[in-house]
């Protein structure tokens, strides 16, 4: 509240009444709405209180009167005196502003959701937009995708609902953030305004891996009727659909004895688009089965020492019944004179090439080649052979390859839940 004092400066003849008002009730009233002066009390003051009005908007200082009337009265010396209004200053108690609290919780990778709450700090002259959007929407997503605040529901909390999304990395916890835009308005104390972000937690969730053989051969020579002897096949517990299903991998492993030394090479990588269970058929010339491909994700695991290990890289499959050239055709780094991880299959004859490669680091991971043969071609990681056998993927290198002794390949699909 301000106040002001009022008084004559003479004694009236007859009663003086002085009426009293704000020029603006949406910043200020006024108490008493009039004065009334006698012939004895003319030359005591009287108070005016004006108090402020809130109005909620962020205007700033806004500048009224209060008017004082023409004085009524029967004495003619006072009557239609119109004495000086008075200029108020109402201080404005609203600052544009956007409050966000904080988040309820975590969110987890098995879709558990925390919310979170955002308001305006004062009424805004025109309707106010917030985007809304996850800054990795393969940790959490959010629903809506937008707020909008108006004149009527500024001061009510909008609720925003975070949702976590899973993954099949053991990752660990992991925190990204809701990202609230700038905020757009014909209001000009709103427009641009930029609300905090929320960072948000999506708590990780331990899955369980299941790995299936589902195709397996110890022997590495084509029997008579130049099949490939498998001693495992389980492909009929399965369908193409558990192959297709979100997340699974796919995989390959050889094990084989050396000089008396166990080694091992195991591969995990992204199950391509449209994969059947036929397709992973071991390759012979009755069959037809290519795969000659980049894939995604690939792990690699191995005991042999030149054989680099790593959780995810870009690998190559090479797999055929067929003779190849060195020829490379692909555009991805091979060697046109050397046996390697992009060759050229001719499409006929049956020499027959089973090869995994780690495209990153242009290595083989694990070759089985020459399948007709009783002493095919067979190696982990890239041949060190020298001269005519220089051919990284054991192509041709029967004599120096690490042999059959022991020897185990297997096809697997790894499904988590």
């Amino acid at each position: 509240t301000a106040t002001f004092t009022v008084k004559l400066s003479s004694q009236p003849g007859a009663n003086v009444t002085v009426g009293v008002s704000s020029s603006d009730t949406g910043e200020g009233t006024v108490s008493p709405s009039s004065l009334t002066f006698t012939s004895s009390n003319y030359n005591v003051n009287q108070t005016v209180t004006v108090t402020g009005e809130d109005d909620n908007v962020a205007d700033g200082n806004q500048i009224y009167s209060i008017v004082l009337a023409e004085a009524s009265s029967s004495d003619s010396d006072f009557n239609g005196f119109n004495p000086a209004d008075v200029t108020v200053s109402n201080t404005d108690d609203e600052t544009a502003g956007i409050t966000v609290s904080s988040i309820s919780g975590s969110t987890t990778e098995s879709g558990g959701t925390a919310t979170f709450t955002v308001k305006l700090n004062s009424q805004p002259s025109a309707n106010v937009t917030i985007g809304v959007s996850s800054s990795d929407t393969g940790e959490g997503t959010v629903s809506p995708s937008s707020l909008t605040f108006t004149s009527a529901n500024w001061n009510a909390n909008q609720t925003v609902t975070v949702t976590g999304v899973g993954d099949i990395v053991a990752d660990g916890n992991q925190i990204y953030s809701i990202v609230l835009a700038e905020a757009s308005s014909s209001d000009s104390d709103y427009s641009g305004l930029n609300p905090n972000d929320v960072s948000v937690t999506n708590t990780d969730m331990t899955l369980t891996a299941v790995t299936i053989v589902l195709y397996e051969t110890t022997t590495p020579t084509r029997d008579s009727n130049n099949n490939i002897v498998y001693s495992e096949n389980n492909s009929a517990s399965y369908s193409d659909s558990d192959l297709q299903a979100d997340g699974v991998r796919i995989g390959y492993r050889m094990e084989l004895t050396d000089n008396g030394t166990d080694y091992y090479a195991e591969t995990f990588f992204d199950a391509w688009d449209g994969i059947t269970l036929s397709s992973l058929l071991f390759p012979t010339v009755s069959n037809a089965n290519v795969i000659q491909d980049n894939v995604t994700n690939m792990s690699v695991d191995s005991n042999y020492p030149t054989v680099t290990n790593t959780s995810s890289t870009t690998g190559r499959i090479e797999i055929w019944p067929w003779n190849y050239g060195a020829a490379a055709q692909n555009n991805i780094g091979g060697d046109n004179s050397k046996y390697d991880f992009d060759d050229t299959h001719t499409g006929s004859s049956s020499y027959g090439s089973m090869q995994v490669h780690n495209l990153s680091a242009t290595q083989t991971v694990m070759a089985w080649n020459r399948h007709g043969d009783l002493d095919p071609d067979v190696g982990l990681g890239n041949n060190p052979a020298t001269g005519s056998n220089e051919h990284p993927d054991w192509t041709f290198s029967s004599d120096s390859s690490l042999g059959t002794s022991n020897w185990k390949f297997q096809v697997l699909f790894r499904y988590y839940y």
